[in-house]
Parts: C-alpha cells; structure tokens; sequence
C-alpha cells in the first residue's frame, strides 16, 4: 500500500497551495482528504469554511504529519504541481522545452519559471521534502522509497480526459475561453468542465463530493479549482508507483505524464 500526496502549489508566498492525499490501496484507490491550503489540510476545514483566514501558516512537515495520522503510515509519494529540479530554478529546463515541444500543439505548452515564480519558493519545498527523506525522481530506473516527482496539470488532465486539446477548466481564463459568453454563461461552462475532470478523475479515484459555488466568492471558486489540481496530482503519483507514467526532462529535472499506452 502506498500514499500519495497531491499539491498544486503556488508559486507566490501570498497564496495557498491545494492539497490532496490518497491511499492506493483498493480498486479504485480512496481520497482521504483534500484541501485548499495547507491550513484547511492540516485542520481538517469543513468545505463550507474554506477561505477564511488562518493565525498560523503550515508547513510541508505539518502536512506530512497530519497525513502520517490519517493514513496510520507515512506518505510514499509526493506529486507536486511547481517547477523543482536537483538545482535552484530560474528558467526554462529541458522538461518544459520537451513538454512544450510535445504537447504545445494541443494547447499545453509550459509556464516559464523566473527568478521570482517560484523562484525560493521551490527551493524551499525541494528542501523540505529532501529533509523528510524524499528524492527527486527524474528517470525511471529511479525506485526511492520516497519519492518527489513533478506534475503538470493542463498534460495530465489532457491524458485523464482523452481529450484532443486543452481543457478548458482555468477559472482565470473564462474570458479566454468563452469571450462572447455573459458572466453567468462563463461560471456555468466552467463548472461542466470541472463536472467533465471531476467524473474522469472518479474513474480512478474513490470520492465523492459535490461542487457547490453558487453565490459564492470567486476566492472560493479558486478553491475548488486548486483542490481538483491536487487531486489530479494525486492521480500521476498513483500512475507513476503503477509505472503508468513517463519522464519528460534529464537528470536535474522531470515533468511525468501519464501515457496510456505504457504498461500494457
């Protein structure tokens, strides 16, 4: 049995980074919680109070902590949405050249990391999960005990989905998406992508919850969203202890995309 942590982190200290942990045990693997900070993780937030404020600030250990204690074992896999690599990142790597080159043609090219975004914050994460016993896998002979691996959302929900492009499921991009759309038409578009994500994503996790954002914040929509992006981190760590998925990188970095045409 092995423990997967999602985390779509965020590249700017100001934000909170979503949160998701698995067990791979059973068919499908079970979703024991997700949330949209390290804060409502580690607190164990109901859904409905997401987004208040916190008088503290979590940390990975704290994470890791409380998910040692739900799980009853210590997290085997953490599968991270954030640019990390074996050195400090400033730039453009090999991995978001190759991910770009393969999959920008279906609308998936990568960020450009900077000196700033996410800059120290990387740094800092790569640290702490070194400091935890976790190693940075960028090849796939690598077999740690605790392993580190990059994550890239828009590629893997592109695989999750079968789909031909990319899917539109951003909500900072509903203008882009839907530019002719009312504000209305837009939030409900969204919300069938996510119900589209959210159902393939149950295909290979067991979860259940419903998505309720009806009058409220877009603070609280962005929520959701981060939430989901944890999870479909949470589903590359389960395809990668599968061997299901693929490194797109060299030695210092590697973004994994689960194929489906490995493993058969």
């Amino acid at each position: 049995m092995g423990y997967v942590l999602g985390i779509d982190a965020a590249w700017t200290a100001t934000n909170p980074s979503g949160v998701a942990l698995v067990s791979s045990e059973g068919s499908p693997p079970k979703l024991i919680r997700a949330s949209p900070s390290f804060e409502d993780f580690v607190l164990g937030t109901d859904p409905n109070a997401w987004c208040a404020k916190h008088n503290f600030r979590a940390s990975l250990d704290d994470v890791l902590s409380v998910a040692t204690e739900l799980g009853g074992a210590s997290v085997d896999v953490i599968a991270v949405d954030m640019p990390i690599a074996t050195k400090p990142v400033r730039a453009r790597r090999t991995s978001d050249h190759l991910i770009s080159k393969c999959f920008g043609g279906r609308g998936c090219s990568t960020h450009t990391p900077t000196i700033l975004r996410p800059g120290e914050i990387s740094d800092r994460l790569c640290e702490e999960a070194l400091a935890n016993g976790f190693s940075l896998v960028t090849k796939t002979e690598q077999q740690p005990e605790r392993a580190l691996i990059e994550v890239y959302p828009h590629v893997a929900v592109l695989e999750l989905c079968q789909a031909a492009y990319r899917v539109p499921y951003k909500l900072a991009r509903m203008r882009r998406y839907w530019p002719k759309a009312t504000a209305c038409e837009r939030r409900d578009n969204l919300r069938k992508e996510w119900a589209g994500v959210i159902g393939c994503l149950q295909e290979k996790i067991d979860f259940d919850f419903e998505i309720d954002c009806d009058g409220r914040t877009m603070q609280f929509w962005k929520a959701w969203e981060d939430v989901i992006d944890a999870m479909v981190c949470c589903w590359v760590g389960l395809e990668w202890l599968g061997g299901r998925a693929r490194p797109y990188g060299d030695e210092t970095s590697a973004i994994w995309v689960p194929e489906r045409d490995i493993g058969k």
